[in-house]
């Protein structure tokens, strides 16, 4: 099968490999869509180095965690998939076996492993993928395939609203109107209406957020402004945005930062602790998480496609990470389609 291999240091190829083996409570799945995931362009370009850091001398990484596909081959020991079903895959896969996979928050297991993320659990930039069958969620029948690639980004900003747990009265911020932010400010509206703010400064963007019905504003209209809501998500992170996120929160408000832009930045003590500021991290998601969005999904509440900017097969997928990477690209979603002929008629 043909992969994108990433060798480290900024070098990718296209790649004839073999089919990696099933194991037994493992799946094989047919790619249909991988979303081009920022942390990938970053690891690739060189913004941070949490992609070369899991390469070994002559590895190389197929990257790729957002992916939907066909079930093509079940491994033994598996009962509740049939050939051929439409999955949105969860990459994060636990050990199973500490208490916080017994939890289901598989996201904060210390021996987690991502799919994508090592050279041993290849992603979804190649023509097939393997996962345990657990990780597999079946999607609505009337989910178009590349809509099922968006499901574990979405699910990324959707976590960090469930553990702020807002009320339905209360009021929303969203800062970032990439599909983080998106993820963020449709969860959010699903538990509080139309009291959901999301904050975006490139213009472009913000109308793709009103596309989908969100309420935006440019950033610099706001922040700083003495606006006030009950709750802040904050899906970048810059020192900027996680001040002016601390600030837009009453007394004992709520602020989850969702985004990482670098591992370090201020934090304004004295707002913090002046008003009791509650602060939440949030990684990833839960597979309750998981679950929960790919069933909204389903229900073709909303139509997601403006989200779906660009899509690229294997004769593209190297410049758009390049466009990517020096600012000349900047689509909310490119999905990457191994099988763009197939992938247009499974829509």
């Amino acid at each position: 099968m043909r992969s994108l291999a990433y060798k480290g240091n900024r070098e990718l190829a296209i790649e004839e490999v073999a089919e990696p083996p099933l194991a037994s409570g493992e799946v094989r799945v047919r790619v249909h869509s991988t979303g081009l995931c920022k942390s990938d362009v970053y690891g690739y370009s060189g913004l941070n180095d949490r992609r070369d850091a899991v390469i070994g001398e002559g590895e190389s990484l197929v990257m790729g965690h957002e992916v939907s596909g066909f079930v093509s081959e079940l491994g033994a020991n598996i009962d509740n998939l049939e050939l051929g079903t439409a999955v949105a895959v969860n990459p994060i896969l636990g050990c199973g076996e500490c208490r916080y996979c017994a939890a289901g928050d598989e996201n904060l297991c210390s021996k987690r492993a991502v799919l994508g993320c090592a050279p041993a659990t290849p992603g979804g930039y190649a023509e097939m993928i393997v996962a345990p069958a657990s990780n597999l969620f079946p999607l609505g029948q009337d989910t178009p395939l590349e809509i099922g690639a968006l499901a574990e980004p979405l699910c990324v900003g959707a976590h960090g609203l469930r553990l702020a747990d807002p009320g339905s009265t209360d009021s929303v911020l969203v800062i970032g109107g990439g599909i983080v932010g998106i993820g963020a400010a449709l969860a959010a509206r699903r538990r509080v209406g139309d009291r959901v703010l999301v904050l975006e400064p490139i213009a472009e963007r913000r109308v793709i957020c009103e596309q989908l019905g969100l309420k935006t504003a440019d950033p610099s209209e706001v922040l700083g402004s003495g606006a006030q809501f009950d709750v802040a998500l904050d899906c970048v992170a810059r020192p900027e945005t996680f001040a002016g996120a601390i600030r837009a929160v009453p007394l004992k408000g709520i602020v989850v930062l969702v985004g990482i832009w670098e591992d370090e930045i201020p934090l304004p003590v004295s707002d913090v602790v002046g008003r009791e500021t509650r602060i939440y991290g949030s990684y990833g998601y839960s597979s309750a998480d998981f679950q929960d969005v790919v069933d909204w999904i389903g229900s073709n509440e909303l139509d997601l496609a403006p989200i779906i900017e660009r899509r690229v097969g294997f004769d593209e997928v190297i410049a758009a990470f390049d466009g990517y990477a020096d600012g000349s690209v900047n689509p909310v979603r490119t999905l990457f389609q191994p099988f763009p002929e197939k992938a247009e008629a499974a829509q």
